[in-house]
């Protein structure tokens, strides 16, 4: 479950950050992992997706199988009507 707070992430490197390629800068780059929570309405949100994760009812899961454009269509819509956003 989450919590208000920095949580740890998942570094890729002994000395506890992340490494990729940005291949629009053309380099590597170097990031601490994690995010910081801040709002109970973003974990409100998260505890309903917790809820529904690995069921039938996750909207990733009613969405799956189609092309990108209708996948991200059918997300918004899904995610919007699970955790109230007017639908």
């Amino acid at each position: 479950m989450a919590s208000l707070g920095r949580t740890y992430g998942r570094p890729n490197t002994p000395f506890g950050s992340k490494v990729y390629y940005k291949p629009s800068m053309g380099r590597i780059i170097f990031r601490i992992p994690g995010v910081v929570r801040r709002s109970e309405k973003v974990l409100a949100i998260n505890a309903k997706l917790e809820a529904v994760a690995g069921t039938p009812d996750a909207p990733a899961t009613k969405c799956k199988g189609k092309p990108w454009r209708e996948f991200v269509k059918c997300l918004k819509y899904e995610m919007k009507r699970l955790i109230g956003g007017g639908v």
